[in-house]
């Protein structure tokens, strides 16, 4: 009597790049509770679900990352303080060589106000090599001290774009 063993074999199938905003704006729908704006809550998760998603990235370090950044912007009309997540893909060329990034950014933007005023811009990225696993440094975003100060403030503006850089 012969003996087959059934292997299953899951098949990876990474996303298109292009496709990454229609991904995080389908992962936020679901994640929010009908409101416009998502609460932290809400976000976190969303980012959480959303690193899930493979793209196709060269299989690099720095190809595939997330920034979070938060601190007083000069590019709107009024004085503006934004808190983000960015998620930051890198296109090659035919050649494999380094073509552009795509940013898929998530931005709460808040009117500066005294408390906002007195905080200083900070920035944290995290790209798979090298830096422990993605729920450890988003743990450690958690617990940035500016929560607790955007928690009980209305933004003026939730927005959700990719860009190319």
């Amino acid at each position: 009597m012969v003996a087959f063993r059934i292997i299953e074999v899951e098949l990876v199938m990474r996303r298109s790049i292009n496709s990454a905003l229609g991904v995080v704006q389908d992962i936020l729908d679901q994640a929010r509770s009908g409101q416009v704006v998502p609460t932290v809550e809400e976000l976190f998760t969303a980012i959480r679900d959303f690193e899930l998603i493979e793209f196709d990235v060269p299989d690099r370090t720095d190809s595939d990352g997330f920034l979070f950044q938060y601190g007083q912007v000069n590019w709107f009309p009024d004085p503006t303080f934004v808190v983000s997540f960015v998620r930051q893909l890198e296109l090659v060329d035919a050649d494999g060589e380094h073509e552009a990034y795509s940013q898929v950014q998530l931005e709460y933007r808040y009117r500066v106000d005294s408390d906002l005023d007195s905080i200083q811009s900070h920035s944290s990225w995290w790209f798979a090599e090298g830096q422990g696993p993605f729920g450890g440094w988003l743990e450690s975003v958690k617990q940035d001290p500016v929560w607790r100060v955007v928690r009980g403030k209305v933004p003026m503006a939730f927005d959700v774009s990719q860009e190319m850089a």
